[in-house]
């Protein structure tokens, strides 16, 4: 018989303690590399033919495309084959009559987005009790080791519901996690169907990691208590000493519920032993000395401990809203920064709350809130309830918005609608009544109706919308149709007809900017088009929009006019271009990631982002500067407890109203720093950012004033393909790009609103590697050149680029970073083959290695920076650690501490603040953590990691100032990071204030008095 055993390579040291296993090694194995494009290709491909499959053209090309494109490398790694795997068996699940298309891959979420979209679905439908139970489930098939990644591990059902505190909820939670494919259940085993579920559900992946020291010390104490039992509870196993200390601190702030019935009986037993060990050893004097000291020193230790237990408790309920509702986990952390002012954790909650949208809450409605409309001046809020009644709210202070006057009342069932008229004077409202209500709203505080209700609906009226000029009022209604008013007397309108052609209920209607086009969607999941120049006299033009699968609850046009978006009951938004309204077609592919049906789209007075509200109780927020390239940013908000029907943007664009299913509106502040930008670079006065984005275009922009960022001339195309790197010359005149056509482009930026190239390009041989910096007098600038080699180049004539010498050799992997010391003597390069080279460049056209190659990373190096002072560098490193070396020994780079951990994650870039003190590192984990360096041998942690928003990824900086940080945060978007926590304090108080309401602080901080941080 013939074994044949797959082993990870993080495995191999495991299996050399097996004499059988370390001879097979040595002998017989057979290293398996990640697999070629070709062989990516047919492994997609071949089982879809052999089945009698076919694959839509294209499919296989995006497949392949997608795989590459998850490293930044070039090559296939081969952890993402699981994920692979999922992709297709969802596109499987998607396919139509025997093909699978790009829509049902898409729709699936692509390489990444199925394992991640299939679990967060089976999450999403289970109660709060059975999700509790299924954390609990999937953490105890999870195995974690000291210097290993998180792993499967098998268990039995009748264990798991035995072990637990509710094994009805754990059973109903496994069900569900069985049918949706996740975990495996084999007549009494169970286990994760994948390790690559581990690493692809972010929810998981962020258990796992939350508290990893934490986790192992369960583990331990689990499986221990698991021996005990099965020992017939020898209390020889109990634990003793230290290892007893450990788990019971542990336990006191875990609490029972993270803890198996065993592991509980098994850790109070040891407790007992101790006490009973202690009591038997003490004579009855020194009994009663310990007890007077004890009495002596209790009410202190109490207090202490008190203090601590509160802190911690409000901190731990900080971080569990962290993600559900980002507005009550910035008030607490301000509880837990009053408590604790000098608290570096806290602070860095505060930094990363505060960088994400944060909302204030407007009470008064009895009934779910179906829409959020502002008047045209943005003074003014108009919301419409189940609860029969429109209410108006004074927000022209946002930080204090209030109500005005009495709920406006009438109608006769719930309200659907209400919109202000484009000069503010008129208030339009509509609902399940089937009538159309007008209110003079001159005067806010005193509303009155203007005429009779306005009748001819059959059904309920879904939806209105005054055309730009306002003299004409469209309804989607019920009864298949729009039906279009005569506004120009709004106390006496009169009927235009019905715009008919819909053969389900029309849902949603929206005007064009400049009126000349009407949009209707309806239940059929079709979009249709009037042309409206004649309003008496509309035309239906003949294109339908057609893709969604279910009912569209909401269109909205872009303030160009060229682009229309639409939410739909298939849990999508679509885009599409209508430049030519008789030639419209979609836009790229629909936008995923919500759990429910879309209620209501939403552009932004710009243009530049999209919101999409959904039944899934958040909202998303989209960069459709480039609506062929629309990508999302942040996190969801959040914070209801129902679903979210409304969203409107102010017309200042800096708020966004929602309303919800828990009679609540919230108006959410926006952050305003947000650039289009997957990439960028400050220019070394800091007073510009220039960032390369998706379109493969370069954008600058004035960040002066960091809050409101504003573009400089117009985006331009330095070349061909992606951009990879970008730097300023020190000097900023000039602005360096590398870019995918293996080319260096070199642009004048003396005036950053006229940006004129140099030419010709510098030309490369580069495929994947990815480096470029100017030496500190800007003579000279380095490059990746073969992927493997570094060239030197002089610019001292930027019309005449010139190499000098040849290319540096030694690396054996492709070339991933390039920094100049501060006195440019030194070039420093990190490589994908786990090192460091130190280059004499003081004799630029002669430059050689300074020392041996400098080693102790794992993985490859991504990132380098020097300290300003030029005695530090730092290193970054897919092993997810950061490096100190101390560099002023000639020739030599020596290790200055253990390496800085807590990314999990590559890490891919580093920044030092201006005066050395602090360095930022920023990982593929998308999280950005900040270093204490004043004394690099001492290095150590500033607090938390920051934000979940900060999907750092290619960019992380610190602005001239050192009060601000550069990041990436979203596939498309660069947004600036204000380090003030003095400013993070005050934004937090003035827009979530009323958050922390006394209920729930009796609610989350039983143990403090009311005392709300921003006052009552």
């Amino acid at each position: 018989m013939l074994v044949v055993l797959g082993i990870r390579a993080d495995f191999y040291e495991l299996c050399l303690a097996y004499p059988e296993l370390a001879d097979a090694l040595q002998h017989r194995h057979m290293v398996l590399g990640p697999l070629t494009t070709a062989e990516l290709r047919e492994a997609v491909t071949g089982p879809a033919k052999a089945v009698g499959l076919e694959l839509e053209p294209g499919l296989a090309e995006l497949i392949v495309r997608e795989v590459s494109a998850d490293s930044p490398r070039g090559t296939h790694d081969a952890g993402v084959l699981p994920l692979l795997s999922h992709a297709l068996l969802a596109t499987w699940q998607r396919r139509k009559a025997g093909r699978l298309t790009l829509a049902g891959y898409r729709a699936a979420g692509g390489i990444q987005g199925a394992v991640a979209a299939t679990a967060e679905r089976a999450w999403s439908d289970l109660d709060t009790e059975a999700r509790t139970a299924a954390r609990l489930l999937l953490l105890r098939l999870v195995r974690l080791g000291e210097d290993t990644q998180a792993t499967r591990r098998r268990g039995t059902r009748h264990q798991l519901a035995k072990e637990s505190t509710d094994p009805g909820k754990t059973e109903e939670s496994l069900e569900a996690l069985v049918r949706a494919r996740l975990v495996t259940l084999d007549a009494e085993t169970v286990e994760i169907t994948h390790e690559a579920l581990l690493h692809a559900w972010p929810r998981l992946r962020d258990w796992i990691d939350e508290d990893r020291n934490d986790h192992l010390v369960r583990q331990r104490l689990e499986e221990d208590g698991r021996a005990w039992e099965g020992s017939n509870r020898d209390a020889s196993l109990l634990y003793r000493g230290s290892r007893l200390e450990q788990a019971h601190t542990w336990a006191k702030t875990a609490g029972g519920t993270y803890l198996t019935r065993s592991a509980v009986e098994f850790l109070a037993a040891s407790v007992r032993l101790r006490r009973r060990t202690v009591w038997l050893s003490r004579g009855a004097v020194s009994a009663l000395v310990v007890l007077a000291v004890l009495a002596a020193g209790t009410a202190v230790v109490a207090w202490q401990q008190r203090d601590d237990a509160v802190f911690e408790q409000v901190v731990t309920e900080a971080d569990r809203f962290q993600y559900t509702d980002p507005s009550l986990s910035a008030q607490l952390a301000l509880v837990a920064h009053r408590l604790r002012p000098d608290d570096e954790a806290t602070k860095n909650r505060l930094l990363s709350v505060v960088n994400a949208p944060l909302a204030t809450p407007l009470h008064g409605h009895t009934g779910a809130v179906y829409l959020t409309t502002f008047s045209p001046n943005g003074r003014l809020l108009a919301t419409a309830s189940y609860d029969r009644t429109v209410r108006l709210w004074d927000v022209s202070d946002r930080t204090r918005p209030k109500p005005l006057g009495k709920p406006l009342t009438g109608h006769r069932s719930w309200v659907s609608s209400a919109v202000f008229s484009p000069d503010g004077r008129t208030l339009a409202s509509a609902g399940d009544d089937g009538t159309v209500r007008l209110w003079d709203v001159r005067n806010p505080r005193h509303p009155r109706p203007l005429g009779a209700p306005l009748s001819r609906h059959d059904g309920t009226i879904y939806l209105l919308a005054f055309s730009p000029d306002g003299r004409t009022l469209a309804t989607a209604t019920e009864d298949r149709v729009v039906r279009l008013w005569d506004m120009s007397r709004p106390g006496r309108p009169k009927p235009l007809g019905a715009l008919t052609g819909h053969t389900a209920a029309v849902r949603s209607v929206a005007f064009s900017p400049d009126g000349r086009t009407l949009a209707a969607g309806g239940d059929n999941g079709t979009i249709r088009l009037w042309n409206m120049a004649d309003p008496r006299r509309p035309k239906r033009i003949e294109t339908v929009l057609t893709g969604h699968k279910d009912l569209v609850h909401s269109v909205a046009f872009s303030p160009d006019g060229r682009t229309l978006a639409s939410g739909s009951a298939d849990n999508t938004v679509r885009l599409w271009n209508v430049g030519d309204p008789r030639r419209a077609e979609p836009l790229g592919s629909p936008l995923t990631g919500h759990t429910g049906p879309i209620w209501s789209v939403s552009f932004s007075p710009d243009g530049s982002m999209l919101a999409a509200a959904s039944q899934d109780s958040t909202a998303s927020l989209w960069n459709v500067s480039d609506p062929e390239y629309p990508s999302q940013v942040g996190e969801p908000l959040a914070g209801s407890s129902g679903e979210m029907y409304a969203l409107g943007f102010s017309p200042d664009g800096r708020t966004l109203a929602t309303g919800t299913g828990d009679n609540t509106v919230r108006l959410w502040s926006l952050p305003t720093s947000d650039m289009v930008g997957r990439s960028g670079a400050f220019r070394p006065d800091g007073q510009v950012l220039a960032t390369a984005g998706r379109d493969e275009k370069v954008r600058l922009w004035n960040v002066e004033k960091p809050t409101r960022p504003v573009p400089l001339g117009k985006p331009f195309s330095p070349g061909e393909g992606s951009i990879r790197e970008l730097t300023f010359s020190p000097d900023g005149h000039t602005l360096a790009m590398m870019t995918g056509d293996r080319e260096v482009r070199l642009w004048n930026v003396t005036d950053p609103a006229h940006p004129v190239a140099y030419e010709p390009p510098v030309p490369l041989r580069t495929r994947f590697a990815g480096a470029l910096a100017f030496s500190p007098d800007g003579r000279v600038m380095a490059t990746a050149y073969n992927d493997d080699t570094i060239q030197l180049w002089n610019v001292s004539d930027l019309s005449r680029v010139r190499r000098l010498g040849a290319p540096l050799t030694g690396h054996k992997g492709y070339i991933n970073s390039l920094v100049f010391s501060p006195d440019g003597r030194t070039l420093a390069s990190g490589s994908a083959d786990n090192t460091i080279r130190l280059w004499n460049v003081t004799d630029p056209h002669h430059a050689v290695r300074r020392g041996p190659r400098v080693t102790g990373h794992l993985g490859p190096v991504n990132a380098l920076a020097y300290s300003p002072d030029g005695r530090t560098l730092a290193s970054g490193s897919d092993d997810n650690t950061v490096r100190l070396w101390n560099v002023t020994r000639s020739g030599r780079a020596t290790r200055l501490r253990s390496p800085l951990t807590g990314h999990t994650d590559a890490i891919v870039s580093l920044s030092f603040s201006r005066d050395g003190s602090t360095l930022a590192s920023g990982g593929n984990d998308n999280t950005a953590r900040l270093w204490d360096v004043t004394v690099p041998s001492k290095a150590t942690p500033i607090g938390q990691s920051l934000s979940p928003n900060a999907k750092t990824g290619n960019f992380l900086s610190f602005s001239r100032g050192n009060r601000m940080l550069g990041v990436s945060s979203g596939a498309d978007t660069v947004r600036l990071w204000s380090l003030d926590v003095d400013e993070a304090d005050r934004r937090i108080c003035s827009m979530s204030r009323g958050v922390l309401t006394p209920e729930k602080w009796d609610e989350y901080l039983p143990r403090l008095s009311y005392e709300p941080p921003c006052g009552r």
